[in-house]
């Protein structure tokens, strides 16, 4: 399969991630607003004339009533987010790894910061691929090979990534002149164990998240400028 299919892929997948992460909010929030496990429960997947699934009522109104009494995320948010944010990460990182217009175009756009935010992704996307636990805790195999590969090319293993959308991707626009995040990972310090979101928070992993997607948009826009003959 060609590089361009590839990448065509991995953008896409970003994207449907990050729209499926929207819609999936917005029925969070609905199933905490009202009390959906008094419709009608009944789901039927058909795969063809002689394959069907049906979805368990039972289970689908225990967690609609208990959607319906909480103010926290909820276990349906909770698995729309981190499938989400695992996705985009995934997605982004199989992108960068392939040599095309999209790398080039993230290498300038990000300069000096592409090594660190591409290490950040990394680390997302292995924590997410290999987490069981509910409280997401380290494992060795999530930042090892990142570790290895800043050691390797003699970078700070303390990773710092900023970015200020008015500076940094004014084509997207912003809420405000501030709009942007800081994340920091030191590497070198990470252990076995270490609960996830006391490394990385759920907000920047929203953030994160976020800027994938806009990386994409801000890629998309180029390249439509970029096809159009110019008089």
């Amino acid at each position: 399969m060609s590089n361009s299919v590839l990448l065509d892929d991995a953008l896409l997948l970003v994207e449907q991630n990050f729209y499926f992460l929207h819609v999936g909010e917005f029925f969070g929030e609905l199933s905490k607003k009202e009390d959906l496990s008094n419709n009608d429960l009944s789901v039927k997947r058909t795969f063809d004339a002689s394959q069907n699934y049906i979805f368990n009522p039972a289970i689908i109104k225990e967690l609609l009533k208990d959607a319906s009494k909480s103010k926290e995320i909820t276990l349906f948010e909770y698995f729309v987010e981190f499938n989400a944010f695992r996705g985009i990460c995934m997605a982004m990182v199989e992108a960068l790894r392939l040599e095309s217009s999209f790398r080039n175009f993230m290498q300038i756009r990000l300069g000096d910061q592409f090594e660190n935010f591409f290490d950040l992704i990394s680390f997302v996307r292995n924590v997410l691929s290999h987490n069981i636990h509910a409280q997401i805790k380290l494992n060795e195999k999530d930042y090892a090979g990142t570790l290895k590969r800043i050691r390797r090319h003699k970078r700070d293993t303390n990773i710092f990534f900023t970015l200020l959308y008015a500076n940094d991707l004014p084509e997207i626009g912003s809420p405000d002149m501030n709009y942007g995040f800081t994340c920091n990972v030191d590497f070198e310090a990470l252990e076995e164990g270490m609960p996830f979101l006391e490394i990385i928070s759920h907000w920047e992993l929203m953030m994160l998240s976020e800027l994938c997607f806009n990386l994409v948009m801000a890629y998309r826009m180029l390249e439509q400028r970029e096809s159009i003959p110019s008089e």
